[in-house]
């Protein structure tokens, strides 16, 4: 349940961005102007507090590491899988020029259908109404592929057909495991256990610039600031679209290139 809602608010990284911005900065100023409120009434517990907001503050330092290491893995992760799965298709082309016609021909035809679907799919989120289309048109073209795969072994069996056969299993895995790595990102709890720290935080350090009466920018302004820009960043690198990380999708789009430019040399 958590990670659906988050996965479906870090659908936008600008989005997230501003969201966390508009909250942890009007969370400190709020703390601020409460604990400049309650200045006259400083207490030994005000002066203690010091060491609460320490331990929070290096609970928030843990945490934000900790989310950005499981991010910064799984988008290594996705990356890897991306350039693997262009290399199959590839080798699953150049195995079918070698299977006996009209199979070959059909085989090349579905792979340049695919490769875009590939794309399409890459970039559509997890939960949108898109990619369970993109997913159903893909498994479409997975099926007829074996088909095709299936009528040149019965047709004319041989270590080639084999192989061939070998590269489009290869190939279909890893479009499911790609799909796999797409959802695959940290887990709702933990956001949910960052924003309540980040929280908690940004207060304590507020509130205890509002006791003391100092009217300081980087308390209030800066820091919150900070932390939300920390945020931003680590679900774009957990949820690369649109934001300023991307994934690089060249191995797919030269694939594509590829089998374009070899369909047009082709035709006669």
């Amino acid at each position: 349940m958590l990670d659906q809602m988050f996965g479906r608010f870090f659908s936008s990284q600008w989005i997230v961005f501003a969201s966390l911005l508009i909250l942890l900065v009007g969370l400190s100023e709020l703390a601020w102007r409460m604990g400049f409120a309650s200045s006259r009434k400083k207490s030994e517990a005000d002066k203690d507090s010091g060491t609460v907001r320490s331990a929070v503050l290096a609970l928030l330092g843990l945490l934000l590491g900790f989310s950005f290491a499981i991010a910064g893995a799984r988008h290594e992760a996705r990356r890897g899988l991306l350039v693997e799965e262009a290399n199959s298709i590839g080798t699953t082309a150049l195995r079918a020029q070698l299977l006996p016609e009209p199979h070959g021909t059909n085989v090349v035809r579905l792979l340049r259908e695919y490769v875009p679907l590939r794309i399409e799919a890459h970039r559509e989120g997890q939960f949108w109404d898109q990619f369970a289309t993109t997913r159903k048109r893909s498994a479409e073209l997975q099926d007829r592929m074996w088909a095709e795969a299936g009528a040149a072994a019965a047709e004319r069996p041989s270590p080639i057909t084999a192989s061939f056969i070998a590269s489009l299993n290869e190939t279909i895995d890893l479009e499911a495991t790609r799909i796999a790595a797409k959802r695959n990102h940290v887990p709702g709890a933990v956001w949910l256990l960052l924003l309540c720290v980040a929280g908690c935080g940004l207060w304590l350090v507020s509130y205890q610039a509002g006791t003391s009466g100092r009217h300081s920018i980087l308390e209030r302004f800066v820091f919150p600031v900070l932390v939300a820009i920390v945020i931003a960043l680590i679900t774009d690198i957990d949820t690369p679209r649109g934001g300023l990380i991307s994934m690089d999708e060249r191995p797919l789009l030269e694939l594509n290139e590829t089998l374009s430019r070899a369909s047009a040399t082709t035709k006669p």
